[in-house]
């Protein structure tokens, strides 16, 4: 995505139509100009044009075109979370509402999910990895949680994904709900259960994995674990990681997703609803 292409022009008009739209006092532009400026360009405001709403606006739209694609990404972000931004309740919801839509137009390998944009491969690998953060917010999860944001945003890192990294924080946030499954599963008298990263062959009893499918969810997760460049057995590889595939990191943070919704399985609800 840049500056000029259908994708950027598309979110543009976007945020035209919306903040323009309910901009009957005709200071929208200038507010959230200037909410910009102070918080998220980090740029002294005393020489923007705050008088003059289509001033603002077009020194708004000047700086959203000479942005990275990350960034005009994160400027989406900032506008839709942070207060200081300006935006209107009524009107972040016109934005959210849009935004998917015009993504899945245009072509794009991100989508909106909780205010945040996350690497998207297909709708079924996407799926995935937000059920299994909706899932670590269920069971009030917060490290396994924070893993998983860090692992989404390290695939869509500017100017290059991140994959190792994002290997790394898959193979954690496993490792934490893991834990948790094997917790809850424990029994009167069983020793306390201790994380165990790489492996989920202690939490399986308890997640109600099949024996046959332990063996195959072992070598994928070990993969993983390899290419992170954790260290494998309580030791560094000798001749350190090798190199990670994008393609393969996208891949193998998926399944880290699907077996994180595996593992929690247990606390669906009653009638089968996996989570509200």
């Amino acid at each position: 995505m840049e500056a000029g292409t259908p994708l950027r022009n598309s979110l543009w008009n976007l945020l035209f139509r919306v903040l323009s739209a309910t901009d009957y006092s005709k200071v929208a532009w200038t507010a959230v100009l200037r909410g910009a400026a102070l918080s998220f360009f980090k740029e002294p405001v005393d020489a923007l044009p705050l008088s003059d709403n289509d001033a603002s606006r077009l020194a708004l739209k000047e700086r959203f075109f000479a942005l990275s694609d990350g960034a005009a990404y994160a400027l989406f972000e900032f506008l839709l979370t942070d207060n200081t931004a300006a935006v209107k309740e009524v009107d972040r919801k016109l934005i959210r509402r849009g935004l998917n839509e015009l993504l899945e137009r245009e072509g794009a390998d991100v989508r909106l999910f909780r205010d945040r944009f996350r690497p998207y491969q297909d709708a079924l690998g996407f799926n995935e990895t937000a059920e299994a953060e909706r899932a670590v917010c269920l069971f009030d999860l917060e490290a396994a949680r924070r893993h998983l944001y860090q692992a989404q945003a390290c695939l869509v890192a500017e100017p290059m994904p991140q994959s190792r990294d994002a290997l790394r924080e898959a193979v954690l946030a496993v490792a934490a709900v893991a834990l948790e499954a094997e917790k809850r599963g424990a029994r009167e008298g069983d020793p306390p259960p201790r994380p165990v990263v790489g492996s989920v062959a202690r939490a399986a009893r308890a997640a109600g994995m099949p024996e046959g499918m332990l063996p195959g969810v072992e070598s994928l997760l070990r993969r993983a674990h390899v290419l992170s460049g954790l260290p494998v057995d309580g030791e560094d590889a000798p001749r350190g990681p090798e190199p990670v595939d994008d393609r393969e990191a996208r891949l193998l943070v998926v399944f880290a997703s699907s077996l994180i919704v595996f593992l929690l399985g247990k606390g669906r609800g009653e009638e089968g609803t996996a989570f509200a």
